[in-house]
């Protein structure tokens, strides 16, 4: 199974998450290169180890992983040139500027939702409140129909899971089919009526006087769903169930919103939503007195590094007024998210107005965790709505 008889680090399997964080504190301290021989692949979790890591691209490329065979060109895996050229393009449709202009939107679509709920004594969060926030703002923001919406993020909510008896290959085939479908239906309708969306915007957009191919604006949108939709809802419902579980810091938080936007840092870092993302080694690299070897799959947990105490002062401790400089959560290096500033702002707005509205919400159960290979979910929140 692995390298020790007594320790086994296997993020397919369903209880995984139960224990994650005490897995993660083994990995570090007694194997930060490990390798997982069944599985297939090593994994680097010391928070300094993976920090260097994003940034040795000719060590530990993007492009040759599993995932990137399976899927249609996408920028978590591609490696430059080609990456740094499609970067440049769709980032404009990120700048602090353009994602300053859609608070008002979000706060809207916010309010709407918790007005849904008037009159409830309880509700389950992630259906009700984390999951169509977020999902509406992206799917608005690529210009996906308000009646075709559903469809797209049910297909996007199937990439979370995964079933450990499936090759990487087989678990996102299915979901990924029907994205890129319905993705290309649209962009066949924005061809003979282009709107103010982001898919009609990269029809026209130009790299270096080229056009974009189509595969890359369905494997940009495509990206874009899946990762502006599933990482910010588990960015919501895992923050409001750390302060169910600290209601001292959710009251702190709630008589002092200004307090929010660091307490969202401190959710990322303890709770990140993507657990670890794949590079490929492209030549032997050596760490920790150990060789990977060339052509082999390597993990950058994400998720292990931000509990990492040569880092962070008692990492497993839960501090929404912790001073964080810098965590791992959304990556590092050329990779670093590209929606990084949306997602701070959807959930400083989803938490402004969850504890403006409910205070004094608590969990009415414990929620289990989805079983996933890379993300950190809760698949239902059930909480009470006090008057």
């Amino acid at each position: 199974m692995s390298e020790t008889e007594n320790f086994v680090y296997d993020p397919y399997v369903a209880e995984f998450h139960g224990q994650s964080h005490a897995i993660y504190r083994r990995l570090r301290d007694e194997h930060p290169v490990y390798h997982n021989a069944e599985r297939g692949f090593w994994a680097i979790s010391r928070f300094q180890d993976v920090w260097q890591a994003t940034m040795e691209l000719d060590a530990l490329g993007t492009e040759e992983v599993e995932e990137s065979t399976s899927l249609l060109p996408m920028l978590n895996y591609l490696d430059p040139p080609r990456h740094d050229r499609l970067r440049a393009l769709v980032s404009r449709a990120f700048t602090f500027r353009r994602v300053g202009e859609m608070e008002p939107t979000i706060r809207r679509i916010a309010g709407e939702l918790l007005d849904a709920l008037e009159g409830r004594d309880e509700c389950d969060l992630v259906e009700d409140f984390a999951t169509p926030l977020p999902g509406r703002i992206i799917a608005e923001m690529i210009g996906v129909p308000p009646d075709r919406r559903e469809t797209f993020l049910g297909h996007t909510r199937k990439m979370l899971t995964t079933n450990p008896d499936l090759t990487i290959a087989e678990a996102i085939k299915e979901p990924s089919e029907r994205i890129y479908e319905e993705f290309g239906q649209l962009l066949d309708e924005r061809r003979g009526e282009p709107k103010d969306d982001l898919m009609s915007a990269l029809l026209t957009a130009e790299i270096e006087g080229e056009e974009l191919l189509d595969e890359e604006i369905l494997g940009f949108c495509y990206q874009l769903i899946v990762a502006g939709n599933d990482t910010t809802t588990s960015l919501i419902g895992n923050g409001a169930v750390l302060l169910a579980h600290h209601p001292d810091q959710k009251k702190l938080l709630a008589e002092d919103p200004s307090k929010i936007p660091n307490a969202i840092e401190e959710m990322l870092r303890f709770e990140p939503p993507a657990q670890s993302l794949p590079r490929q080694s492209r030549r032997p690299y050596s760490i920790h007195g150990k060789t990977i070897p060339e052509g082999e799959r390597v993990l950058l947990v994400w998720a292990a590094a931000n509990l990492d105490e040569r880092e962070f002062e008692l990492p497993e401790r839960f501090d929404v007024t912790r001073s964080i400089t810098r965590h791992l959560a959304f990556g590092h290096g050329i990779h670093f998210c590209l929606g990084a500033s949306l997602a701070r702002l959807e959930a400083q707005i989803a938490f402004d107005t969850l504890l403006e509205r409910q205070p004094n919400y608590t969990l009415i159960e414990e929620p289990g965790w989805l079983a996933s290979r890379w993300a950190r979910a809760h698949g239902q929140i059930r909480i009470t709505l006090p008057d």
